[in-house]
């Protein structure tokens, strides 16, 4: 008995949808990303060349607004921890606001929560910031 094959095969998971970074405004402190949608392995790559990209001086906080984003897994705390890690080279830091509950989950599950400070919400968001 023979089968026929397929007509096609997939050669992998379906390619995610690269993190939006819906905005990038400069405030007192340093630059606000506000990310959208995945934040994973596949997506990673575009998030760490634009914090990585900014032109920081020492004394400048780059804060990540979690709030859009969907899905987040070892990828997404990867690339944070890389980013933080580039910005203290340089004598800047990395910050977080406004996690979406995925997100919050698994700073509290992994720590992430101890190790990337959170800063409060800029005036009428009324979400709490990361341990807040």
């Amino acid at each position: 008995m023979t089968h026929a094959a397929p007509e096609s095969i997939p050669d992998g998971p379906p390619a995610a949808a690269a993190p939006s970074l819906t905005d990038i405004t400069h405030g007192p402190e340093g630059p606000l990303i506000t990310l959208t949608g995945d934040l994973d392995y596949a997506t990673a790559p575009e998030l760490l060349a634009t914090v990585t990209g900014l032109a920081t001086a020492p004394g400048t906080t780059v804060t990540l607004d979690l709030s859009g984003v969907r899905f987040f897994d070892s990828g997404g705390i990867n690339v944070l921890l890389r980013a933080r890690t580039a910005l203290q080279e340089r004598g800047a830091e990395l910050a977080v606001r406004r996690l979406s509950p995925v997100v919050e989950r698994i700073f509290r599950i992994t720590g992430l929560d101890t190790v990337l400070p959170g800063v409060p919400a800029a005036a009428g968001d009324h979400e709490d910031p990361v341990g807040g």
